[in-house]
C-alpha cells in the first residue's frame, strides 16, 4: 500500500519531532486537539495500515480503499474536538471505518469483484499455510468476495465483522448503531445467502439479493 500524507491543517512540512513519534496515542490526540499537525500525522502513520486492512476485509480488493483511508482520517480529524478518550484510538477509528465502508457499499454499483492482486490476497490470507492451502484459500477468498458483493450492505457488514473480524454481537451493535438481536438476524441471513451462492457451480449468481 502506498500511503499518502495525512490530511493536514496547514502547509507545515511533514516532519515529526521525536517527542511526537514516541508519544502514546492519548498524548498525540491531546496535542492534535490543540492544533499540532505533527501529532496528527503521527497518528495517521501509526494507524493507517490498520484502517486499510479493515477496509480490505469489509470491501474486498477494491481500488477505492486508499481514497477511503483518507476519508476515514478526515472524519477522525473532524471528530477530534468531540473525542474524549473513552475508547482507544484504534476502536474509535474502527467505528469510522465501519460507517465509511457502509456508505461506500451503498453507493457502489453491483458489479463483480475484480480478480484480486497478490498484495490484496496477502492482506486476507493466514501466514501459516502450506502452498496447497494458500492456493485453496485464494480460490475461496475470490469466491467469497464475489458472493459478498451480492449481499445487501447491512447484512454484509454484520457478517464480515462477526465471521472475519471476530467481533461479538454487542461490539458490532456498538459499531453499527443496531440492536444485537438485529445484528444476529443480519448475520444469519447473510450466512444463508452465502451458502446458497457458494454452492452453485462455479460460484455463479443470478441477481442481487434482497
Amino acid at each position: 500500500m502506498t500511503q499518502r500524507d495525512a490530511p493536514a491543517r496547514s502547509g507545515v512540512p511533514p516532519r515529526e519531532p521525536p517527542r511526537a513519534i514516541e508519544a502514546d496515542d492519548a498524548t498525540l490526540v491531546a496535542l492534535a486537539q490543540r492544533g499540532d499537525d505533527a501529532a496528527f500525522r503521527v497518528l495517521y502513520r501509526r494507524h493507517a495500515q490498520g484502517v486499510y486492512g479493515r477496509l480490505t476485509r469489509l470491501l474486498g480488493p477494491r481500488d477505492e480503499r486508499e481514497d477511503l483511508v483518507q476519508q476515514v482520517f478526515w472524519s477522525f480529524f473532524r471528530a477530534l474536538p468531540r473525542y474524549r478518550g473513552d475508547a482507544p484510538v484504534s476502536a474509535f477509528l474502527h467505528g469510522i471505518v465501519t460507517r465509511v465502508a457502509y456508505d461506500a457499499l451503498r453507493k457502489r454499483k453491483r458489479t463483480p469483484t475484480a480478480q484480486p492482486r497478490e498484495a490484496d490476497l496477502e492482506q486476507l490470507l493466514s501466514g501459516e499455510q502450506s502452498p496447497e492451502e494458500r492456493l485453496r484459500a485464494r480460490e475461496h477468498i475470490t469466491a467469497l468476495y464475489a458472493a459478498l458483493d451480492r449481499i445487501k450492505p447491512r447484512k454484509r457488514i454484520a457478517f464480515v465483522l462477526y465471521a472475519i473480524e471476530g467481533l461479538a454481537l454487542t461490539e458490532i451493535a456498538t459499531l453499527t448503531g443496531a440492536e444485537p438481536r438485529a445484528i444476529g438476524q443480519r448475520i444469519a441471513a447473510a450466512r444463508n445467502e452465502l451458502e446458497r451462492m457458494l454452492q452453485r457451480p462455479h460460484g455463479r449468481t443470478t441477481g442481487a439479493s434482497s
